[in-house]
């Protein structure tokens, strides 16, 4: 008690010594702060990911090479087995203690095609061809097969365009295309389109739009599960247009970010950038970014006006004469409007929204639509399947269009399985029965790959025969059936699968039990929780944390060295105070406790006020959380709101730490202090 109590007056005596204790204080309070809002991120992070499609645990085959994620790193898919009587597994999963959904999933890249303006334009003429006959009907028709051949004829003009399409075809084919265009132009086939418009928009899509352009592909990461039970197990999940595919059909759901970024027109789409920019305080008069992104609308002008047809452009000049105060031609409008500057773009972009966007084709793509989606390379190249659109969705509250959630494409698992180019058994099956049926018993493939020396094949080739101009008959395609099963979904070829917990289930203890399972049944099951799963988002709270550590340990490193020298400094100064103690009959190692006990006095009492103040902070000045208002951050805080957490071991862990500084660094001047003989520090007294 004689030390603490010669400690505690040392330290009184010298109020320099308080800067210690007042380093030591800050430092506590910022590493309390730093870590209750990493441990708020941590967890915002796990509940986004966990209610986003990840589960809390993901269910894999034992023996994969990979282990699986549902936030892909833009690299190739994880290697996954698939498991074995999925539903047997599903029904032994669900027995065990606080599992509550096991939903099969399969993730993976793609590429969606979008066509070009003819397609668009062909397609808005089929769905009136579609239509019920009526007069109003067959009116709108004749003026939409009006606007058709006139666009068509804006295409023969096009010869550079023409030669750059007929580039990548063969002679044949190319001499073909080029007898399809001329035929277009005739007053027959227009007759015959009256006659049988599916027919002849069909021939047009096949012949005539690709001499426009290939149009455009863009990428699209993929969540493929059971559409029915997915917006069940993860209720953040909302649709924001159209509807979930009916039980049992094929179909997908476009994540509203990839909606608004990839199938939005170019001029919209820019606009929404701008506007984005604008909130966030950037101008016109200063960015040039800013600028370029309004000189890219007006550039996009002629993209936007080969999508209208007469009924859209019309209406448009008459919201834009009203608008901008005067008459005019369409183009000149546009560009007159789309011109802006920092005193007219508030007030411009509302316009559009209210005015414009109505009457444009403001999306490429329409739930009901139909998307070919380009699977990966396989041994014969790339697989292409068609699918439906059904809607739109998001994952309510994590980031707005911005989060990568939301911009991903969710469809059902028999359309994964086609890209992926799985067959079932069942389908091998089918495949055999077609070899054998064209008369060929044998393997397709033999089990030697090996080259084969060429042969001759002294058979004369038939002749080709000409094609006929007229408008060919469509087949419907079974190469990809629209319906499946129930077994053709969840029965075979699931690759993984999110285990999503019952509320007050701790997932450690879950898979625990599964692995218990799996060891006494032999089953080959594996799991891995929502940080592996979770890739790189996971792995951002993980890089956050070296971070927080890194700054942690720079730190204490400038404590210690500070700490070190003012205790150093008071130490020297007290050499005659040491001398007077040892000649009182104080032993050298009595002298380096007294010293020590000094720095463990200042390390307790600022590390006590540090760790007082940054929990008085965040109860007093932060309370329920911190809005998030920046919807890229929004994913990472678990929504709109982070609320930080101060744990008990971060607690302890912080005033340990903190304390540990401070005695490492009043080590030194202890053991200095102690050497003085009493001779010496008594002469220095004297002095």
């Amino acid at each position: 008690m004689t030390f603490v109590s010669l400690a505690f007056q040392s330290v009184r005596a010298r109020p320099r010594s308080w800067v210690v204790g007042l380093l030591a204080a800050g430092s506590a309070t910022l590493l309390t702060l730093g870590f209750a809002f990493l441990a708020g991120v941590e967890e915002g992070t796990r509940h986004s990911l966990i209610e986003s499609g990840t589960g809390h645990l993901q269910l894999y085959h034992s023996k994969s090479r990979g282990v699986p994620t549902v936030v892909m790193d833009h690299g190739d898919a994880p290697e996954l087995q698939p498991l074995p009587d999925f539903p047997a597994i599903e029904a032994r999963l669900k027995a065990v203690e606080g599992v509550r959904e096991v939903v099969p999933m399969e993730v993976g890249w793609s590429s969606v095609f979008r066509g070009n303006y003819l397609d668009e334009k062909l397609a808005v003429v089929r769905a009136v061809a579609r239509e019920p006959a009526s007069a109003s009907r067959d009116a709108r028709l004749e003026r939409l097969a009006s606007e058709l051949e006139q666009t068509l004829k804006d295409v023969v003009r096009d010869d550079g365009r023409r030669a750059e399409a007929f580039s990548f075809l063969g002679e044949a084919e190319a001499r073909e295309d080029q007898r399809a265009l001329e035929e277009v132009g005739t007053p027959e086939f227009w007759a015959r389109f009256r006659a049988a418009p599916l027919e002849v928009l069909e021939y047009l899509e096949n012949r005539v739009a690709r001499q426009v352009g290939e149009g455009e592909s863009t990428g699209m990461e993929y969540l493929a599960s059971d559409l029915e039970q997915f917006p069940r197990a993860f209720p953040r999940f909302e649709l924001v247009s159209g509807s979930l595919p009916p039980p049992g059909q094929r179909g997908l759901l476009l994540g509203q970010g990839l909606y608004e970024q990839s199938f939005k027109i170019p001029v919209a789409a820019l606009l929404d950038e701008v506007q984005r920019e604008r909130k966030a305080g950037a101008t016109f008069a200063q960015d040039e970014a800013l600028r370029t992104r309004a000189a890219r609308c007006v550039a996009e002008l002629p993209d936007l006006l080969a999508r209208l047809d007469a009924e859209r452009a019309r209406a448009l000049v008459v919201a834009l004469s009203k608008l901008l105060g005067h008459d005019g031609a369409l183009d000149v409008l546009l560009r007159e409007f789309l011109t802006l500057t920092d005193e007219n773009f508030d007030t411009r972009y509302e316009q559009f929204q209210r005015e414009l966007a109505p009457l444009l084709p403001l999306y490429r793509v329409r739930p009901g639509d139909t998307l070919v989606v380009m699977g990966t390379e396989g041994a014969f190249g790339r697989i292409n399947v068609p699918v439906k659109v059904w809607g739109t969705f998001r994952f309510r509250g994590l980031g707005g269009d911005a989060s990568r959630v939301n911009t991903l494409g969710l469809m059902d698992l028999v359309t994964a399985r086609f890209l992926a180019g799985r067959r079932i058994t069942s389908e091998s099956e089918e495949v055999r029965r077609d070899v054998e049926s064209l008369g060929m018993s044998q393997p397709l493939v033999t089990g030697d790959l090996t080259l084969q020396a060429a042969g001759i094949v002294e058979e004369e080739a038939a002749p080709v025969q000409p094609t006929s101009p007229e408008v060919p008959v469509a087949k419907a395609s079974e190469a990809w059936p629209e319906h499946f099963t129930a077994v053709e979904q969840r029965g075979v070829s699931v690759l993984q699968a999110a285990l999503v917990l019952a509320p007050d289930a701790e997932p450690e203890a879950v898979a625990a039990r599964i692995a218990d399972m799996a060891a006494k049944e032999g089953l080959p099951v594996a799991t891995v929780d929502w940080s592996v799963a979770g890739g790189m988002l996971a792995g951002g709270v993980g890089i956050a944390r070296v971070v927080l550590l890194a700054i942690a340990a720079l730190m204490s490193l400038f404590i210690v060295l500070v700490s070190a020298s003012t205790l150093l400094l008071l130490a020297r100064e007290r050499v005659g105070e040491v001398g007077t103690m040892r000649a009182l009959g104080m032993q050298r190692r009595q002298v380096f406790q007294v010293l020590l006990t000094e720095g463990l006095m200042l390390g307790v009492v600022g590390a006590g006020m540090g760790l007082a103040l940054g929990t008085a902070v965040l109860l007093l000045l932060v309370g329920e959380g911190v809005g998030i208002h920046d919807e890229s951050l929004q994913f990472f805080m678990g929504g709109t709101v982070l609320k930080p957490r101060l744990t008990a071991g971060s607690v302890v862990g912080i005033g340990v730490g903190v304390l540990a500084v401070v005695v490492a660094a009043a080590l030194v001047p202890a053991w200095r202090g102690g050497k003085v003989s009493p001779i010496v520090a008594m002469l220095k007294r004297e002095d």
